[in-house]
């Protein structure tokens, strides 16, 4: 297993863009609490387990180009399952509308 590698794209004041790419199987982004609410964009698709903070696990499976939501405080660890390459963009929106 290797970490995932998170290139950040765009880090200003009411965003954060980082892709993800995972080269392999295995490949995870290490244990995390996300800071801010989230939206995903996958851009391959792909699947992968999601162990929660309770020790509890998820498989999730990504579609090319359908994005989700995720809440602020959500702490887990996102591992890839896949045999190629995958990739996907979290935006981290870090203000709240007035």
């Amino acid at each position: 297993m290797s970490p995932a590698r998170a290139l950040s794209v765009i880090d200003e004041e009411r965003v954060r863009v980082t892709t993800w790419t995972f080269d392999a199987q295995g490949d995870d982004t290490g244990h995390h609490t996300h800071q801010y609410d989230y939206i995903v964009v996958p851009i391959t698709g792909g699947t992968f387990v999601v162990s929660q903070s309770d020790g509890s696990t998820r498989t999730l499976t990504q579609q090319a180009g359908v994005p989700y939501a995720g809440s602020a405080g959500t702490t887990h660890n996102v591992t890839s399952s896949n045999n190629a390459s995958v990739t996907f963009v979290e935006l981290e929106l870090k203000q709240r509308p007035a």
